[in-house]
């Protein structure tokens, strides 16, 4: 008898939404007490069945208890799956503690599979920091999210130096031990799957939402969670104080392509899949693991099947951003690195354009985008390609982000924090902290607008003159010289090591007489592999401790002077 009321009920519901004829998604549809929603269905537990062609009523995976959505002005998206395409699925939203229900109407839809319906609502835009419980009902059943909280959500992309988990890092104890002082960072990890279709739901979860606490971001090493992500969000939220949602989708090992879409890649002239050849320091590391951990670092080098099953079935979610770790392992040789100006700008914009799209328009077209820059690897001074290419072209050679290329970009620079003596091999630098700070730092100045220095100094121009090659920074930043080494003249074909023979708060003199009558063609510094010991490169500023980034340009002469502009991107 119970069952047969509560199925009348929702019938009673449903005939009220046919009659208010109110058919919106995020808009209040009906007032009602709460009293008056069923609340025998309230208790019911989520599924988390895989769409199928027989799928049963169910969010899509990555809608649980205790997640983040996204605050406004943004409207979050709640959707997922059920087989009764063209019945009306109906929301209940209630306000912890304030209990305000609000109330809202869908209908099943026919998927991109046959039999697969799905549903979505668009939620009205709540401030951060709101609370809310969630009932959704149907002729099909029930299903609830309960401890949902509205902030910003972030995604947390790439390989293994992302991969890299919380009890790995420096400071590992002492990190898992605050966890606990941030229940409103919420911590979500997807399972490494590959897929060669376009999933819409994802295929397993790894680490369901959790608040923090040192089991949920210190499990075992390469599973979760990311150290970077941690460390990201964490000081996000700090400067921000609003609650912060991180996902993290990463596998350690894989090429930009894999993370690709088909049209991404064919965007750069690359839609078939090239070889993957790892560094000779990864190669050495992953032979002496266990298959498990070898699994989570040999990760798949084909073309999208990462994007197919690991970003593909998150889109619908309204998202703030990204941040991305990935260049080294993977993409540093042969074709995919002279690609690599390419496929990694074209992958920021297709992954904003499909998110923008698949949520509705709620996801900003432009959301800001974070990465790290490069760490060292072997500490061998002759290295000058591979890792040093990369880096430019994560900027799609310009040396620095945000540029007209790369919009809403923002970097950490990590090439001055070496960790040769890594127990994770020198490529996995233990030295997370710094990182984490570093990207948040340049994070809250380009994502949130945060005024403040957020990167090292950048040159404005550099020209001959009889003391030498003058740099002049501008003034921006206050110099802090802490080598003399690091810049490299091109002397007609050749490039020579020049010192840094005099400088002040915005200037370096450079040595020029190293091309002995040549023409000085180019300029680069810090383009080695490994370019200086541990915070010891040649150039940082003084009200951050920020490095300098790498970067090449070319000569343009007048009247006899040879002089270097940084005003547009610089092709290798």
């Amino acid at each position: 008898m119970e069952a047969l009321e509560s199925i009348a009920k929702l019938y009673v519901a449903l005939s009220l939404l046919l009659f208010c004829n109110r058919k919106v998604s995020g808009e209040n549809v009906f007032s009602m007490s709460v009293d008056d929603f069923d609340k025998a269905l309230y208790h019911k537990h989520l599924r988390q069945e895989a769409p199928k062609a027989t799928v049963s009523f169910a969010l899509a995976k990555h809608f649980q208890n205790h997640m983040v959505l996204q605050q406004a002005p943004r409207r979050a998206n709640i959707y997922g799956f059920s087989p009764d395409i063209g019945q009306k699925v109906i929301m209940q939203l209630v306000t912890v503690p304030a209990t305000k229900p609000y109330y809202y109407s869908t209908t099943v839809e026919q998927g991109p599979v046959d039999g697969l319906g799905v549903w979505n609502f668009l939620l009205d835009p709540f401030v951060a920091n709101t609370s809310v419980n969630i009932n959704i009902q149907a002729e099909a059943g029930s299903l609830s999210l309960n401890d949902v909280i509205f902030g910003d959500v972030w995604i947390c992309s790439g390989q293994s130096n992302m991969q890299f988990t919380v009890v790995q890092m420096d400071g590992a104890e002492d990190e898992m031990a605050d966890a606990q002082n941030y229940p409103n960072i919420r911590l979500f990890t997807v399972n490494m799957d590959t897929a060669t279709t376009p999933q819409y739901d994802l295929i397993r979860v790894e680490e369901s939402w959790t608040a923090p606490n040192k089991n949920a971001i210190g499990a075992t090493a390469w599973s979760y969670f990311s150290a970077v992500c941690w460390l990201f969000g964490k000081n996000i939220h700090k400067a921000r104080g609003v609650p912060i949602g991180l996902i993290g989708t990463n596998w350690g090992g894989t090429p930009v392509e894999a993370w690709s879409s088909p049209e991404a890649l064919a965007a750069c002239g690359n839609p078939f899949n090239s070889p993957v050849l790892q560094p000779a320091s990864y190669r050495e590391y992953v032979k002496t693991q266990p298959w498990d951990i070898r699994h989570r670092l040999e990760g798949p080098g084909d073309n999208s099947v990462l994007w197919n099953a690991m970003i593909h079935p998150l889109l619908g979610m309204t998202i703030y951003g990204a941040i991305w770790y990935q260049g080294s392992e993977a993409d540093a040789s042969g074709a995919r690195m002279n690609k690599y100006n390419c496929t990694f700008p074209a992958m920021i914009k297709d992954w904003r354009f499909n998110f923008n799209k698949a949520s509705n328009g709620q996801t900003s077209l432009s959301f800001p985008f974070g990465f790290v820059q490069l760490a060292p690897n072997t500490p061998d001074p002759t290295i000058s390609v591979g890792f040093p290419d990369i880096r430019w072209h994560q900027t799609a050679d310009h040396g620095y982000v945000p540029n007209s290329d790369l919009p809403n970009v923002f970097m950490a620079v990590a090439m001055d924090l070496p960790d040769f003596t890594s127990s994770y091999g020198s490529i996995h630098p233990r030295d997370k902290k710094d990182v984490g700070v570093r990207l948040a730092l340049s994070g809250l100045a380009v994502a949130y607008g945060q005024s403040g220095i957020f990167q090292g100094p950048l040159p404005v121009q550099a020209v001959t003159t009889s003391a030498g090659l003058v740099i002049d920074y501008g003034n921006t930043w206050v110099l802090d010289v802490r080598d003399f080494n690091g810049f490299e003249i091109q002397c007609a074909d050749s490039w020579v090591f020049t010192d840094i023979i005099t400088n002040n708060q915005t200037t370096v003199t450079l040595y020029s007489g190293v091309c002995q009558g040549k023409p000085l063609k180019g300029l680069r510094y810090a383009w080695r592999e490994s370019p200086c010991a541990f915070m010891k490169c040649s150039i940082y500023e003084t009200s951050n401790n920020l490095p300098a980034a790498p970067f090449v340009a070319f000569a343009k002469t007048i009247n006899g002077k040879s002089y270097f502009t940084f005003d547009g991107p610089a092709h290798i």
